[in-house]
């Protein structure tokens, strides 16, 4: 029976010692130690590796993977947009919870976009309390990235970050937030739709995911979200109407194509079916959905997140569904079974 201790599992999995030790307080699956020895505790290599293969990293047995990290060139974060043209879809929920999974359960070190003017996400991430300290304080939002010069340059992108996270293995949770003053700042910025894209390149090496969280109208901020983003998701609630936004969508797409055609422009991850319940019309739009998802080629994600009242609740205090008194185990499943293939569909 082949032993390891921290260490050996670090360099098996190509993390750090701390990453370890943070698994072990974050992920209920991480296995029980062997035996706690005088000089820390011990695993089996087996069930190491079990546990690897069901969470999806990947065992480098003999690999200095220290060193090969420290050799491999900065890795750029992947940016996807949550979107679509339809409002009432729970795009703020999505992106939020999608986040804090991907922070605080994959251990990557993520970054929000508020991009609404509604900010939503930004009290979702706050908490409704520590928005307002934020706004209170005058602390600058994303309108001032678009701010048209006037004797001044706009606000960097690094003093629009609040760090909401940290955790001692590197991953994170920041957040660029929003404000009202998003509306009418972008009446004033036609010109300025590359903006965003320009001052994220300028932080992507820092992060492993940039999630955006659009507004659900077509406006310059969409234009903006297709010169940043390499993916787009698209939340949609089963309900009436629930295919509307998916050709408006990519019509502003294709638009875009034409009138930026050297530009890269996004790709279409998939459709994720949010706050679905077991009434019949949730049943019959998805079918609906599934019928025109597979016209337009678009793919659907197999995962579902289902209504439950502690997304809400979980808003108001800044925390993620499965930090959340009373929420079910299988609500917070979903979540990790979405997570887990948006993830793989990215590439991350």
């Amino acid at each position: 029976m082949e032993l390891v201790g921290v260490a050996e599992i670090a360099l098996l999995l190509g993390v750090t010692k701390q990453a370890v030790a943070n698994w072990r307080n974050r992920k209920g699956g991480f296995p029980s130690p062997a035996a706690n020895l005088k000089a820390g505790p011990v695993w089996t290599l087996e069930s190491i590796q079990k546990w690897a293969e069901a969470e999806g990293y990947e065992i480098q047995l003999g690999a200095a993977a220290d060193g090969a990290a420290a050799a491999a060139p900065a890795k750029q974060a992947v940016v996807m947009a949550v979107m679509n043209m339809k409002g009432g879809v729970g795009k703020s929920t999505v992106a939020s919870n999608f986040g804090w999974y991907a922070a605080y359960l994959k251990n990557l070190k993520v970054l929000l976009v508020d991009l609404d003017p509604q900010f939503n996400l930004s009290q979702y991430i706050l908490g409704a309390e520590g928005y307002e300290q934020l706004i209170e304080k005058g602390l600058p939002t994303v309108d001032a990235m678009f701010q048209p010069s006037q004797g001044q340059p706009p606000v960097q992108v690094n003093k629009l970050i609040r760090k909401v996270k940290n955790w001692e293995d590197g991953s994170c949770l920041h957040l660029i937030p929003a404000s009202l003053d998003l509306a009418w700042t972008m009446r004033l910025a036609l010109e300025r739709s590359h903006v965003l894209r320009d001052q994220l390149d300028d932080v992507r090496s820092d992060y492993d995911l940039i999630i955006i969280d659009c507004a659900p109208t077509e406006s310059i901020l969409s234009t903006a979200t297709y010169h940043a983003a390499d993916w787009i998701l698209v939340p949609v609630k089963p309900e009436f109407l629930a295919t509307i936004g998916m050709p408006l969508l990519l019509k502003s797409l294709q638009e875009f194509k034409r009138t930026y055609p050297n530009e890269d422009a996004p790709e279409v991850a998939g459709i994720l079916f949010n706050d679905v319940s077991d009434r019949v019309e949730h049943t019959r739009s998805r079918q609906r959905v599934r019928k025109e998802a597979a016209e337009l080629k678009l793919h659907v994600f197999k995962a579902e997140l289902n209504h439950s009242d502690s997304y809400p609740t979980g808003a108001r205090r800044g925390q993620p569904i499965f930090m959340t008194d009373n929420a079910r185990t299988e609500r917070k499943n979903e979540l990790t079974r979405v997570g887990n293939e948006i993830l793989e569909r990215v590439g991350l």
